[in-house]
């Protein structure tokens, strides 16, 4: 495990994950002040299937969305509404390699094309159904780590961010990890599914 990932790291930065209503909406919480809510509509088609609203209701405007394709391993993600095409930034999560759980994306940090994976990691205090995330840069260096929570209602997840790369990275990586989460869990039942591969390590 990499000395970064350590949750007594002082560089990192928390935020608590935690949902109801059988995972149909999420809360991103920092200091107990929520900063995003999120709905999960994985149920309907052709519509995202993760919308980040900011603050705490579905009032707030939209800031972001996942869109996942049942027969893709990809993950098509925006910043901003959807709604509105003309004002999204967007990126593809693509996942490499057919037995492996590798995810890789590119993000414009300081105005250059920056390239970050997210892999499975052997978090010592992860929990949960499905297996516990980190995400590195071309360096191998941990920059955030997803430990999932427990149950069919997501309760204490966590997102630890070890460097800060902007509000826009920022967002990116909780979309990402909540996206990975919701693409794992439904299709935890199904054993072709593009997830349903031996954990891998690295």
């Amino acid at each position: 495990m990499d000395a970064q990932e350590s949750s007594s790291s002082p560089s990192a930065v928390e935020y608590i994950v935690t949902g109801g209503h059988w995972n149909r909406e999420y809360q991103v919480t920092q200091s107990r002040t929520t900063i995003y809510h999120v709905e999960n509509k994985s149920t309907s088609p052709n519509k995202p299937h993760l919308l980040f609203f900011a603050g705490n209701t579905t009032e707030g405007p939209v800031v972001g969305s996942a869109h996942t394709n049942r027969f893709s391993s990809d993950v098509q993600i925006t910043l901003g509404d959807p709604n509105l095409p003309k004002t999204v930034t967007a990126a593809k999560l693509s996942k490499k390699g057919l037995m492996s759980f590798r995810y890789v994306i590119e993000l414009e940090v300081d105005r250059q094309r920056r390239t970050f994976t997210w892999k499975r990691t052997e978090q010592a205090d992860s929990f949960g159904p499905t297996a516990s995330l980190k995400l590195t840069d071309e360096a191998n260096e941990v920059v955030a780590v997803f430990l999932p929570g427990g149950g069919r209602v997501q309760r204490d997840g966590v997102v630890r961010l070890y460097a800060d790369l902007g509000e826009s990275v920022k967002l990116m990586t909780f979309i990402a990890a909540l996206a990975l989460r919701e693409k794992t869990r439904s299709r935890a039942v199904n054993p072709t599914s593009d997830l349903a591969v031996p954990v891998t390590y690295s």
